[in-house]
């Protein structure tokens, strides 16, 4: 009896192997690309989410001015972002002007500087910061108790302030 030449053959033949098997180096880097891409993705999607409103005396102080009963003194620092492209950051602390700790600094105030800015004290605890220029105007008047302004709004949807502040305001996108 004859076999089938073509039927052994067949049957002799080893499965073929899995793409990822025959592939290992292109998979690995289709992996480590896609988790790359993943964590930069959830970075940028979680961090407003995430972020603090606390940069306490960073940067370079623009000037101070002491409240009206010298028991508050608030400050405006710069903070450059971005590099030679990038800008500028304004950020408002006010503390307390005979506190021997020096420790209780509350940022009130963050948004990209736009050319001029002023603060003007309207009461004890009612401040007034200017941040204008022709085009955009990011003037308000805050309650140095309960409430702060962001230019960007993170701190309003951040989990980590939230509580921290009575009002929240940032402007209207």
């Amino acid at each position: 009896m004859d076999q089938n030449p073509q039927a052994t053959n067949s049957s002799m033949t080893k499965p073929r192997k899995l793409w990822i098997r025959r592939h290992p180096i292109f998979t690995a880097l289709s992996i480590l690309i896609f988790v790359l891409f993943a964590a930069v993705f959830l970075y940028f999607w979680l961090r407003p989410y995430f972020s603090t409103f606390d940069r306490s005396e960073q940067g370079d102080l623009s000037y101070s001015m002491p409240s009206r009963n010298g028991e508050y003194t608030a400050e405006i620092y710069g903070v450059p972002y971005g590099g030679a492209a990038g800008g500028v950051t304004i950020w408002v602390d006010v503390k307390k002007t005979n506190d021997p700790n020096d420790s209780i600094v509350k940022n009130i105030y963050r948004a990209e500087y736009h050319g001029h800015d002023h603060l003007e004290w309207k009461s004890e605890n009612t401040l007034r910061i200017e941040n204008w220029n022709e085009y955009v105007d990011e003037t308000i008047t805050l309650n140095i108790d309960e409430e702060i302004y962001d230019g960007w709004g993170w701190a309003c949807q951040s989990l980590r302030t939230k509580g921290q502040y009575i009002r929240c305001l940032a402007p209207e996108k």
